[in-house]
């Protein structure tokens, strides 16, 4: 078995198919083809589906993909560490942030590192907040960030602050709205939400439920962009966190409305797979990050309160 015949399979696994793969590790795909042939011939058991809906794995293609991908990364941070022997932190380090955190902390944590640490490469790929949980569980970032863990049993985690959640509508006023808004009182408010999948969209949903109330959906937009953009062109108003408007409310711009009775919150938190340990230059970006965290909210740049010191 080769460890090239690793990389092919967990990219194939990993880009959905043997052309996307063939791109993604530069190579033909009759070879790729090939490789992965002998590699089921080797191992015994058939590892993908070929048809004509495209390329699924098997049961024991995703057993077997688990062992490649924790291989894989065991060998990167081998040879990473090799690098770092002389204590200089150089290499590539990838963050997945959910993209209602993502715009808010990028530009923070891409600064600071290139700044002190001029030899590492921050990818941060961004995406919606189970799409970033599902990166991170199966390994294929360093670290993360993720609000509320779901079901997530290959990840460890470090709650770092409750963030609470705002009623975020376009300024009608030159001064901005700061009167509270009972939860209760959602039900009347012209609301653009992402879908059910989004987890800020469920909490208001479960929490008007346990109310006796229903949340009514204007709009539905899973872009947070376009929910952004008809928030601000007074179409209807949005229930999200600080960071995914911050911006738009110092502008000037919005109204952003606490809801009480109750509140709304929601943990966010670090999160390391178990599959990918922390390499030295990781663990000191992770470090970083969760500085970077805590003082925004100490500083009143996100609301919420802390949960760790």
């Amino acid at each position: 078995m080769k460890l090239t015949q690793l990389k092919y399979f967990a990219s194939i696994v990993e880009n959905g198919g043997f052309i996307a793969a063939a791109r993604d590790v530069n190579v033909a795909q009759p070879a790729l083809s090939r490789q992965i042939a002998e590699l089921e011939a080797e191992i015994g058991v058939e590892l993908l589906n070929r048809g004509p809906g495209g390329t699924t794995v098997t049961q024991a293609g995703q057993r077997f993909y688990r062992h490649a991908r924790t291989i894989l990364t065991q060998i990167q941070i081998a040879s990473t560490d090799a690098r770092q022997s002389s204590g200089d932190l150089i290499g590539e380090i990838r963050i997945a942030i959910p993209v209602g955190y993502a715009g808010f902390l990028a530009p923070k944590i891409v600064a600071l590192v290139e700044r002190s640490y001029p030899d590492l490469t921050i990818t941060i790929v961004d995406g919606l907040g189970y799409q970033t949980g599902e990166l991170i569980d199966a390994g294929k970032v360093d670290f993360g960030i993720i609000s509320d863990v779901g079901s997530l049993p290959n990840v460890l985690v470090e709650p770092i602050l409750q963030e609470d959640l705002f009623v975020f509508s376009r300024r009608q006023e030159p001064q901005p709205v700061m009167l509270d808004i009972p939860l209760v009182d959602l039900d009347s408010v012209k609301l653009i939400m992402p879908g059910r999948k989004v987890h800020v969209r469920r909490i208001v949903e479960e929490a008007l439920m346990q109310s006796g109330r229903k949340l009514t959906v204007s709009y539905e937009q899973q872009s947070l962009l376009t929910i952004r953009s008809m928030v601000c062109a007074g179409v209807g108003s949005t229930v999200m966190n600080w960071p995914s408007m911050a911006d738009i409310w110092e502008a000037g711009n919005l109204d952003a409305r606490s809801i009480v009775s109750p509140g709304l919150s929601r943990t966010v938190s670090l999160a390391i797979p178990t599959l990918r340990p922390l390499t030295s230059a990781s663990r000191t970006v992770y470090n970083i990050i969760r500085q970077i965290l805590m003082s925004d909210v100490t500083e009143g740049r996100w609301r919420g309160q802390l949960v760790t010191q």
